[in-house]
């Protein structure tokens, strides 16, 4: 099956919600605490799903889709909210797929899109966080050429060490 990846609508984000809640769920159990992935909210998540696209103040977010369902998204801020990134550099903010889809292409589908998006703009360069012990969305994004830039935080209120990863556009 393919995947089609176009511009989100306000009118996604109910499944956009759904696709970050359930996603967080899988992937980040053991990492998150059970009781932060148990209380999040589809309708919360969609209230700001809806907010977030229908501002379009900076983020431009892309959907995935298989056989008409919205399976995965990707959002870059442009610039990046970094307080020390230069005015060059966009950020991923967020890239979930449906963990009914993942390993089927469609994390770098979303990616790649993306990516190319921006790279027609005058985007130099490109950063995300990562939580440190997240060895696969590691390993996926240094296969887009990402790699730590020896910034870290602490995601709160995991208590998860997070790395900022960055790649040339």
């Amino acid at each position: 099956m393919s995947v089609t990846v176009r511009t989100a609508t306000c009118g996604d984000a109910y499944a956009i919600a759904r696709v970050h809640v359930r996603s967080w769920q899988v992937a980040y159990r053991g990492l998150v605490p059970d009781a932060i992935l148990d209380g999040l909210s589809v309708e919360q998540r969609r209230r700001i799903w809806h907010q977030l696209l229908a501002n379009n103040d900076g983020i431009f977010t892309l959907v995935a889709e298989r056989n008409a369902e919205l399976v995965g998204f990707c959002s870059i801020a442009t610039p990046s909210r970094d307080e020390d990134a230069t005015e060059d550099t966009c950020e991923v903010t967020a890239i979930y797929v449906a963990p009914s889809a993942w390993r089927a292409g469609t994390g770098r589908a979303l990616l790649s899109a993306a990516l190319d998006e921006v790279r027609q703009s005058d985007w130099r360069e490109v950063t995300l966080w990562v939580f440190a012990a997240n060895a696969g969305a590691r390993a996926f994004y240094d296969g887009f050429g990402f790699v730590p830039d020896g910034a870290e935080t602490h995601h709160q209120p995991s208590g998860q060490t997070e790395i900022r990863l960055r790649a040339p556009l």
